[in-house]
């Protein structure tokens, strides 16, 4: 079964670890941290699929890219 979309490799190999996600042919990984944060207009969270990404971090769910 394939993971969610890559935003650095954009391949279907993003999987969701017991932290956020990771991605098994980049290495690319992402934290989503316990608690919620603030909405706004940026970039696609592979996570909740809000644009709320900015500076690598989503504002909706709290997703930090690494």
């Amino acid at each position: 079964m394939p993971g969610k979309i890559c935003p650095r490799c954009n391949q279907y190999t993003f999987f969701e670890t017991t932290n956020g996600r990771k991605c098994t042919k980049c290495g690319y990984t992402m934290t989503v941290p316990a608690n919620d944060g603030k909405g706004g207009r940026g970039q696609k969270c592979s996570n909740c699929g809000q644009f709320t990404v900015f500076n690598n971090k989503c504002r909706s769910c709290g997703a930090i890219y690494q």
